[in-house]
């Protein structure tokens, strides 16, 4: 049991936790897990769900006082749950909309200014309504990728950095770059390392195969060559999920041997955050499909 500022949380679930993580007001769920939100009053209220709403928002625009500080003001849609309750039960997932795995906000009698059309907040919005909004966040699992699908339903946040109050946008899951998110899931597993650009990485970074790839359209099926003839190997001795895939100005994680099995090719499966936030999609359809590529790991996790 969990006591979070307007709620009291008992977790229920089919794996070996019992007590949900109800820190600075947001509690992690895995996968499948049910939560049940009380009122903390025990009157009956009426419960809204808030997602953050998909855009490419920017912090490199100029004018953020004091320099630094994310400049951008994100948006919100709250979405009734229920009416006239004292308390819910929620599967991440299974009620429309609910991402799982993923982030979004939990309210019940909200004020007045969270029930306009869209919430605008430079503030994670459970920091900034503590008394009555708590952030949700579902994994599938406990390993440096299932971290990485935390961030989804979060936005694309270029450059994320510290808001205001001091709290960094991306570990409060707000939103993140392409780099954000593969340094994310490196610090929700103890890593120390620092939030930086694709570039900024590469110091932490070790190579898997060295090279540069590119995709040989000239053979069928397609598969990623070196200049040299080498291929990408996908396995032991290879390129794992959680391993880097570096295009240069674009940073994705690798999670899935989809196409020719054993060896990289346009078919196999990435986790990214791009201008749709982050997202699992193909190789070929991550927008970068075109450029070389690279494959790395986090020095620290060998």
């Amino acid at each position: 049991m969990g006591l979070v500022t307007g709620y009291l949380f008992f977790l229920i679930s089919s794996l070996p936790v019992t007590v949900p993580d109800a820190t600075d007001n947001c509690v992690h769920l895995m996968t499948g897990d049910t939560l049940y939100a009380t009122s903390f009053s025990g009157e009956r209220a009426n419960w809204y769900y808030a997602v953050p709403v998909r855009w490419a928002y920017d912090n490199m625009i100029p004018g953020g006082e004091p320099m630094g500080l994310g400049v951008d003001t994100l948006r919100y849609r709250l979405f009734p749950l229920s009416s006239g309750v004292s308390y819910i039960s929620l599967i991440p997932g299974e009620e429309a909309l609910l991402p799982s795995p993923g982030v979004f906000y939990l309210t019940a009698d909200p004020p007045s200014e969270l029930l306009a059309d869209t919430v605008a907040a430079v503030e994670p919005l459970h920091l900034q309504y503590p008394d009555c909004v708590i952030q949700v966040v579902s994994r599938p699992s406990d390993d440096y990728t299932g971290y990485l699908f935390e961030m989804i339903n979060a936005p694309f946040l270029m450059t994320p950095r510290l808001t205001v109050g001091g709290n960094h946008q991306a570990d409060c899951r707000l939103g993140c770059d392409c780099a954000g998110l593969a340094v994310y899931g490196a610090r929700r597993m103890g890593l120390d390392i620092p939030y930086a650009g694709p570039l900024g990485i590469v110091r932490y970074l070790t190579s898997v195969v060295p090279g540069e790839f590119l995709p040989d359209s000239s053979i069928d099926p397609v598969v990623y060559i070196s200049g040299y003839g080498d291929s990408v190997p996908v396995g032991l001795g290879g390129l794992v999920p959680g391993d880097i895939v570096h295009f240069g100005t674009q940073v994705s994680v690798f999670l899935e041997d989809k196409g020719i099995i054993g060896t990289l090719d346009p078919e196999d499966m990435l986790i990214q955050s791009w201008f749709d936030g982050p997202h699992v999609c193909a190789i070929r359809d991550c927008g970068f499909y075109h450029l070389p590529l690279r494959v790395f790991r986090w020095s620290a996790s060998e």
